[in-house]
C-alpha cells in the first residue's frame, strides 16, 4: 500500500508543474516511475478485475427544439461498480476488453417541471486499451429503471426505463486510479405503460473517479 501511495505521489506531482522531493526521489531501491511500470495499468483490465466510481455532473433536456417536449434540467450524482468480462489481446487495431458496470444514480432538477430523478443502470462498457498509454477511450450502453415526480403530462407516471449511451475518456493518475470524463445521453419514458408517454432526452458531461483493483 505504501509503494502504491508514492508510485501516485511520484506520478501527480509533475503533472502539477512540481518536482519530487529529494527524499522520494533518492529512495531507488523501493520507488519505481509510471513510465517503469507502463504495463502495470493493464493489469487492472484483466477478466475478473473489479472498479467503483463516483461522480456527477449535469444533464440537459430537450435536444433540439423538439416540440411539446418540456424543458428539463438537472445536476446528477452517481456510484458504480465495474466487473471487467474479458481480458485485452496481445494486439488489435482496437484492443480492447468489455466490462460490466451497474450504476445507481439520484439528480435533483434545477430546471424544468419536477423535482427529482433517481434509478439505476446496468451498463455494457467496452474500453479500448493501446499499449503504454495512460489514456484509455471508452464506449458504453445501457437500459435500467427510473423514478422521478416528472409532471405527468410528460413522463405518464412515476416509474419509467431509462436508456442510456456515453462515450469517453480515462486518464490514469496512478496505476490503480484515474479520472473520467464522458458524453452521456439518457432517454426516459414508461415503454407506454402510462396513459401518457412522450419521454425525456437528456444529454450533458459527468466527471468521474475510479479506483481499480
Amino acid at each position: 500500500m505504501k509503494l502504491i501511495i508514492k508510485r501516485c505521489l511520484l506520478s501527480i506531482i509533475p503533472l502539477l508543474g512540481l518536482q519530487a522531493a529529494p527524499t522520494l526521489a533518492a529512495d531507488n531501491s523501493s520507488s519505481v516511475s509510471f513510465s517503469d511500470q507502463s504495463l502495470s495499468y493493464e493489469d487492472n483490465f484483466q477478466s475478473g478485475r473489479y472498479e467503483i466510481a463516483v461522480g456527477g455532473g449535469a444533464l440537459f433536456s430537450p435536444i433540439g427544439t423538439p416540440k411539446n417536449r418540456p424543458k428539463l434540467n438537472y445536476a446528477l450524482g452517481l456510484a458504480q461498480f465495474g466487473l471487467m468480462l474479458t481480458s485485452p489481446p496481445e494486439d488489435g487495431f482496437f484492443r480492447g476488453n468489455f466490462e460490466f458496470a451497474p450504476e445507481v444514480f439520484a439528480a435533483s432538477i434545477y430546471e424544468g417541471p419536477g423535482k427529482y430523478i433517481a434509478g439505476g443502470t446496468i451498463w455494457l462498457r467496452y474500453n479500448f486499451i493501446p499499449h503504454h498509454s495512460r489514456l484509455i477511450p471508452f464506449l458504453q450502453i445501457g437500459g435500467g429503471f427510473v423514478v422521478t415526480d416528472i409532471d405527468h403530462r410528460y413522463d405518464g407516471q412515476d416509474f419509467n426505463f431509462n436508456l442510456a449511451a456515453a462515450t469517453g475518456l480515462r486518464f490514469f493518475v496512478c496505476p490503480h486510479s484515474t479520472v473520467n470524463l464522458e458524453y452521456r445521453f439518457q432517454h426516459i419514458s414508461n415503454a407506454n405503460l402510462g396513459n401518457r408517454n412522450l419521454g425525456i432526452n437528456a444529454h450533458g458531461p459527468i466527471l468521474s473517479v475510479s479506483y481499480l483493483f
